[in-house]
């Protein structure tokens, strides 16, 4: 039985070397065939590039059949990705809806708080503003001025000095109306002086313009921390600009100049916004120059009774 065994054995191996020596050439005639192949895709003639197409062509009715049957495992697969996808979405929305839930329970509690305040306080509400959406129809910038026209004027309730902003925030003001269009002085213009605050410090300066790309910050007090990437929005002083309007950030390298770099593009104005926000300290001045008091004559004329009587015969 060992000795059937060990024959059937030798038997094997002998065969195994046989089929060895008949696939050796094999081998060798692939090896070859590859090495021509690459040789041939190196060379870049006309001829076989037409031969490359042709083959291509005719090959093309060939995958495209074999297509056929995977194109259901295809379609499989990205569902699968799909449906993964989903789900990791789903489960990351559910996560920020619930935090977006907490948030809206606390603004509520908030909004009833500061509304239980103003109530106390007697606070005037804020005025509500009322706007005119027109459209850029003219470009008067140059090396002196940053101005632009808009198609809305004083038909459509338009005044000067009314702010015009856009969806990025101020773009400038009203310098000028007409029946059809208005002047919008921009931010930019050497004209331009807008109060603002600045950072979370809230430090008020001016934003002054410049021509430039990025308007700088002027008259900023002593000490006052400013830091690059700090917000800057209009202030409301001088009654000029409502407060909250967003103008841009202070730039990277503002540590000496403090420029500030504009959130609107305002070298690709197309619609823009007038706001209807008239001046609140527009004629105060009046008022207590015409105001007359309850005894005498009225402010800011005087009595000539006396040299009336001088003056006389």
């Amino acid at each position: 039985m060992t000795r059937l065994n060990d024959d059937h054995r030798i038997f094997m191996r002998g065969d195994q070397r046989a089929r060895g020596r008949r696939l050796r050439p094999l081998i060798l005639l692939l090896m070859f065939v590859s090495a021509a192949l690459m040789l041939l895709s190196k060379l870049d003639h006309s001829m076989l590039g037409d031969l490359r197409w042709q083959v291509a062509s005719w090959m093309t009715p060939v995958f495209q059949t074999a297509m056929v049957p995977l194109t259901p495992i295809r379609e499989a697969g990205r569902t699968i990705g799909t449906q993964v996808g989903v789900q990791d979405e789903l489960a990351h929305l559910k996560k920020e809806n619930q935090r977006l839930g907490s948030w809206e329970w606390r603004a509520r509690q908030l909004e009833a708080k500061v509304a239980n305040l103003e109530a106390i306080a007697r606070t005037i509400p804020a005025q509500k503003l009322d706007f005119v959406t027109s459209r850029v129809i003219a470009d008067s910038s140059g090396a002196f001025v940053h101005n632009v026209i808009i198609d809305a004027g004083s038909e459509n309730k338009v005044k000067s000095g009314y702010p015009v902003v856009n969806g990025d925030g101020l773009v400038g003001r009203i310098v000028e109306t007409g029946p059809h269009s208005a002047r919008v002085l921009l931010a930019t213009d050497l004209n331009s002086r807008i109060p603002v605050v600045v950072g979370p410090n809230a430090v008020r300066a001016i934003l002054a313009g410049d021509n430039s790309a990025e308007p700088r910050l002027v008259y900023v007090p002593d000490g006052a921390k400013i830091g690059p990437g700090d917000e800057v929005s209009t202030s409301g002083s001088g009654g000029l600009f409502p407060s909250g309007l967003r103008l841009g950030a202070v730039a990277d390298n503002a540590r000496q100049s403090r420029s500030v770099k504009l959130r609107a593009n305002l070298d690709r104005l197309d619609y823009v916004s007038v706001l209807f926000y008239d001046d609140l300290s527009a004629g105060l001045g009046d008022d207590l120059v015409n105001r007359k008091p309850e005894n005498g004559p009225a402010a800011g004329t005087g009595s000539n009774t006396g040299n009336d009587q001088r003056s006389g015969p």
